[in-house]
């Protein structure tokens, strides 16, 4: 790479930092769903039932947990949303650390170093730039998921380091606040990983536990129940901010209000009769997956292993019965994985094959990335989701990361790694 290259890529580092140190002002002075949070910790404090507020959409441990927030947010409102974002921006700074480090075995760095990949080296910064707009997201609306994605990177690093403890705290902590890491522990148990499926139901435990002790036993009974049959089943929404599979199929297959002035429905299902084919649709398409993932990891560090996690943070914003904007900040491993598989990665794949792989990938990034307000604007980007186009875009990856888990062995990252 060229000197030149660096110092534009330096150029752009700079504009990246200088729009997160401007989010971190800004958003500082905002409630975003940071307000949601604070709700649920102040009704803890204050013996209110959680569930009154109707930003409360989770289990019963998240407002315990979230009393910390409340308690410093009443000392010092733009002081904790200030620390919350910066830690949200350091965690983002881990996270592409950890997933140069699971790949390659070097950190990242600022400065040529030996052992060390430069932040400005098209590997890191082009899946960073791809992803910039979810990072955005996550700061402009306080939202927890990145600290999410840390959690859920490190637990597959604790695995591959065979730290099950490690890896179950993390699992049974994110789960307990927010359920849709739960996907990680089904690909444990599928993969007949009993260690930290073991860990995870003993943090499960531990931490709903505290729950118990907070609210007392009949109590958190009740907030238990309420939680799964009441205030659960309301994140079923066909809103177009849903870019789930089942915010998509309702707005496909019912007409459900989208809140947006456009109908896209084909079929004018009932809700249950679209839920219930969109589990059906799920289930008839996990097939080939489940087959092809039914062995045992030999490897967990391999090329081919590394595909397999990404299939996991492609899942969870798809799977989650919703995912608004800022969930899918977990496509930056399938990005970071599959730019390196596409394009600086030797392979032994037709090069049609790699044309047609490489043009998917491009498409995928014109649906996720493109379809945002700061390129066409809110009120066509509203109408795009309401199609589903982020959805759309996700899918594609996961078809393009199942394909090369089939054709790993005709990648050869190794040779990357040596020269990188």
């Amino acid at each position: 790479m060229t000197k030149k290259y660096y110092s534009i890529a330096t150029i752009i580092l700079v504009l990246i930092g200088i729009i997160l140190s401007f989010e971190l002002v800004r958003d500082s002075m905002r409630n975003g769903d940071f307000i949601g949070y604070l709700n649920a910790g102040n009704a803890v404090i204050d013996g209110e039932n959680i569930y009154l507020d109707q930003y409360n959409t989770w289990p019963p441990f998240f407002s315990v947990f979230s009393v910390i927030l409340a308690f410093f947010d009443n000392l010092s409102s733009v002081f904790i949303k200030f620390i919350w974002l910066l830690g949200s921006v350091l965690s983002m700074f881990f996270i592409i650390n950890e997933s140069t480090k699971l790949i390659f075995n070097k950190p990242i760095n600022f400065k040529k170093n030996y052992g060390t990949i430069l932040i400005q080296n098209p590997i890191i910064l082009i899946p960073l730039l791809i992803v910039l707009r979810f990072v955005i997201d996550n700061l402009a609306n306080l939202q927890i998921n990145i600290y999410m994605l840390l959690c859920s990177l490190l637990s597959i690093v604790f695995f591959i380091k065979k730290k099950y403890m490690w890896v179950g705290f993390l699992l049974g902590l994110t789960i307990s606040l927010k359920v849709y890491t739960i996907f990680f522990l089904f690909y444990f148990l599928f993969k007949r990983e009993f260690k930290p499926v073991l860990w995870t139901f003993v943090f499960l435990i531990g931490f709903n536990s505290i729950s118990f002790m907070v609210f007392g036993y009949e109590q958190t009974i009740i907030y238990y129940q309420q939680w799964v049959t009441e205030i659960a089943p309301k994140s079923y929404i066909a809103n177009h901010n849903n870019q789930s599979i089942f915010g998509s199929f309702l707005r496909f297959f019912t007409s459900e209000n989208s809140n947006i002035d456009l109908q896209v429905n084909v079929l004018d299902l009932k809700p249950y009769a679209a839920k219930k084919l969109t589990y059906l649709n799920i289930i008839l398409f996990a097939i080939f997956p489940a087959i092809l993932l039914r062995k045992k990891i030999k490897d967990r560090s391999s090329f081919n292993s590394i595909l397999e996690y990404s299939l996991l943070f492609i899942i969870i914003p798809l799977l989650s019965p919703i995912a608004w904007k800022a969930y899918f900040i977990f496509l930056w491993i399938p990005y970071f994985v599959l730019f390196i598989s596409l394009f600086k990665a030797q392979n032994e794949l037709r090069t049609l094959t790699t044309k047609v792989l490489k043009f998917l990938f491009y498409l995928s990034i014109v649906f996720t990335v493109f379809s945002t307000e700061a390129v066409i604007g809110h009120y066509y980007s509203d109408i795009l989701e309401a199609y589903s186009v982020i959805t759309i875009g996700t899918i594609i990856l996961l078809f393009i990361t199942l394909f090369l888990i089939t054709k790993s062995d005709k990648l050869d990252v190794k040779s990357l790694v040596s020269n990188t």
